[in-house]
């Protein structure tokens, strides 16, 4: 529902530049739609961080009570063998961990980037005189692109990319390494 409203919002301001500036009408629904379109913004942004304060408090739950198991373990002296075996979870909850904190700092620059976009350059231009309105537009799309490459940057490929990767059992088949290609196939024609 909220990405309709986006979109007929967005259809709205096209239609909406294309009347005279300076009319009183204009001035009003200028305003109201770029307050729907920040309302838009934070719809879609709330379940987000609702999300994400959940995932943090499941881990540090669980990284309460694994610390609350071993802290039992070293209190028993035989430890039997089948405890090593859930030690492989924890390896599973830093991966997740890693993961959490790069999709917070991705949520920040989506944060910073809708805040900057919407309502600081929002509020910039209301300051320009009519031979200065294109500063918005340039602002708007270099902000834009440093957000474009801060998130290139960011999910770049590399080696450790905590996205990529493959635990033992997986990369195995039928009890053979999987290998992988240091260069792709050439296709032929």
């Amino acid at each position: 529902a909220v990405l309709g409203l986006q979109v007929i919002n967005n259809i709205a301001i096209v239609v909406l530049t294309q009347k005279t500036e300076g009319e009183r009408s204009f001035d009003r629904w200028t305003a109201v739609l770029h307050m729907v379109d920040i309302l838009c913004c934070c719809a879609v942004l709330i379940p987000i961080v609702w999300q994400v304060n959940t995932l943090e408090k499941n881990l540090e739950q669980s990284d309460n009570h694994d610390n609350d198991e071993v802290i039992d373990m070293q209190e028993d002296l035989t430890v039997p063998e089948d405890e090593f075996e859930e030690a492989a979870p924890m390896n599973a909850d830093s991966r997740l961990a890693s993961k959490l904190k790069l999709f917070r700092s991705f949520y920040l620059l989506v944060v910073g980037y809708i805040y900057f976009t919407r309502i600081v350059v929002y509020l910039f231009a209301t300051m320009l005189d009519y031979r200065h309105t294109w500063l918005r537009h340039f602002v708007i799309e270099l902000v834009t692109l440093a957000f474009y490459i801060t998130v290139g940057m960011q999910f770049r490929p590399m080696s450790e990319n905590p996205y990529l990767t493959v635990q033992q059992a997986e990369a195995s088949s039928n009890g053979r390494e999987v290998e992988m290609p240091s260069k792709p196939a050439k296709m032929k024609d």
